[in-house]
């Protein structure tokens, strides 16, 4: 635990792991939920197509599924990420395989955006303006490096974990 968290300054060693832990668990856990809760429902998942189908990752999501289906894999898959990710508090294991599935969902919707077409608005004057689906997806470069930050959080728990024992 580095002294330069906020937590570390104002509280005890222990407890100032468990909040930044719970922080994350309950932050990044829940940002999984809330957008796989989403496509369940067949408007949102209607709105994703183009951005799926202009995915190196993921377009394969639409001819092997269908739409629907192709929703129901994402909101699955969120959804075990995120829980991972929050049973992750009490271990780092489970933690580390949520933090690495985290990893592979947001490059793949990071993916799309370099071949996203008319990510940038024209009628704005183009680059920087971006268009909203762009804007949108912009958001998951962020969320891969709180994944990242959150494998090492979690393989650093687990080596201490294994040195104790």
């Amino acid at each position: 635990m580095t002294r330069t968290t906020w937590a570390a300054r104002f509280l005890p060693p222990r407890a100032a792991i468990d909040v930044v832990q719970s922080g994350k668990a309950a932050h990044s856990g829940g940002g999984f939920f809330a957008f796989s809760i989403q496509k369940w429902n067949q408007y949102t998942i209607e709105m994703l197509v183009p951005l799926i189908s202009h995915s190196p990752v993921v377009f394969w999501l639409l001819p092997a599924f269908g739409v629907r289906g192709a929703g129901y894999f994402l909101a699955t898959t969120e959804m075990i990420f995120g829980s991972l990710i929050f049973l992750g508090y009490w271990s780092p294991r489970l933690g580390i395989l949520g933090a690495l599935g985290s990893i592979v969902t947001f490059i793949g919707t990071t993916s799309i955006i370099p071949f996203l077409p008319n990510g940038w608005a024209h009628e704005a004057g183009g680059f920087p303006i971006m268009t909203l689906p762009l804007g949108f997806l912009m958001k998951d470069v962020l969320f891969l490096v709180a994944s990242f930050y959150l494998l090492k959080q979690d393989l650093t728990r687990a080596a201490l974990e294994i040195t104790r024992s």
